[in-house]
């Protein structure tokens, strides 16, 4: 499929004529209305795609196993949980071992289903799903390649997913997608905003800001290229909430988090300035569908930052420059998207992110 081909999931700006990804792309909508092959996992037939495949419910399993044979995890966060069910599977113990592939199986095939239920676009699951059209099924049933990024991706547990990927479609004989899978990706919607960096040859600060952790690095471009990648502690998200009782108290709690994410990067920006010359450009990967500087106000923990006016990127960019005493411009990227342009060099592609929720961004969007 050639790049010619319109991408259903994008729309263009008014504001600045470039492309976006709509809200429409979210695959946890998704609903197995009608499973694509039966005789793998029939009991998630009905289900939301967020009620089948997500680390909570691996992490729900995990904590079951652990009652039923009395493995202390105690103070264990839901993290270091699936990290050590990541090196279980490679575990000298039997038991842990076994138990811990069952679990990376049951969610392997789970992952299965959902891509085959996309590749297939059965009737049932099409007029289930009344945000997409034909050419949003169409787009799915044509891609090539499907890049899997995230926690839930990396180490033994990514390939365990791949191979039941493989099976589910083997078992359908359904001709399967290029599974890429991509390690130790921490910093990839940092490493894809920096495609973007506008000035050689200088050093920028570029942040991840998610539900979770805000990561921060500084990067040097060097003819094009990434010359240098220093990453930074990562910081604590917070104020994340997205239920107020009251208009007041949504936009208190907007000012609240506008502060601290005001504190963080200037604090990232004079660290960054303690060794090198920084840019006045800094990019920001963010969990928002997010588009000409506009974040989405609908969803997630940054919604309410629309509450303090339209233009995001100007209200931070006028602040920061403010507590820094020189101008300095942001520009922010849907984190989706941000990870997504990291591999701007693969066609007929989409970008799959496994964590909390599914993330999804294509690498041939022109931003």
């Amino acid at each position: 499929m050639a790049d010619k081909v319109r991408n259903p999931f994008f729309n263009i700006s008014e504001i600045d004529k470039k492309e976006y990804l709509s809200e429409r792309c979210s695959l946890n909508r998704g609903i197995m209305k009608k499973l694509p092959v039966y005789g793998i996992d029939d009991e998630i037939e009905g289900k939301t795609f967020s009620e089948i495949f997500s680390s909570k419910l691996i992490v729900e399993d995990i904590k079951k196993v652990a009652k039923l044979y009395n493995f202390d995890i105690l103070g264990v966060s839901d993290r270091d949980l699936i990290k050590r069910m990541n090196e279980a599977l490679t575990s000298n113990s039997i038991l842990m071992r076994s138990l811990s592939q069952k679990i990376a199986i049951k969610y392997g095939k789970r992952l299965g289903l959902i891509l085959l239920s996309l590749k297939s676009s059965n009737t049932e699951n099409i007029n289930a799903r009344a945000d997409w059209n034909k050419e949003c099924w169409d787009y799915y049933k044509n891609l090539k390649t499907v890049i899997l990024t995230g926690g839930l991706s990396s180490a033994m547990l990514g390939r365990k997913f791949k191979e039941q990927i493989l099976y589910v479609f083997d078992y359908a004989g359904v001709k399967p997608y290029n599974i890429m899978l991509f390690e130790n990706g921490a910093y990839l919607g940092i490493m894809g905003c920096a495609q973007r960096l506008q000035k050689d040859n200088t050093v920028s600060l570029s942040l991840d800001i998610g539900h979770t952790a805000i990561k921060r690095a500084l990067i040097r471009k060097s003819n094009g290229a990434i010359s240098e990648f220093i990453p930074l502690e990562s910081l604590e998200s917070r104020y994340m909430e997205n239920k107020f009782s009251s208009s007041d108290q949504q936009l208190s709690k907007a000012i609240e988090l506008h502060k601290y994410l005001v504190k963080s990067i200037v604090s990232s920006y004079k660290k960054g300035k303690q060794r090198y010359d920084l840019s006045n450009e800094i990019l920001i990967s963010i969990a928002s569908y997010t588009y000409s500087g506009i974040l989405n106000g609908n969803r997630g923990g940054y919604a309410k930052l629309k509450k303090l006016g339209t233009f995001y990127d100007k209200i931070l960019s006028e602040d920061l420059s403010g507590e820094l005493h020189k101008q300095v411009n942001i520009k922010l990227v849907h984190d989706g998207t941000a990870t997504a342009l990291y591999f701007s060099d693969i066609d007929d592609s989409v970008c799959i992110s496994l964590g909390t929720g599914f993330g999804v961004g294509f690498p041939n969007i022109q931003i």
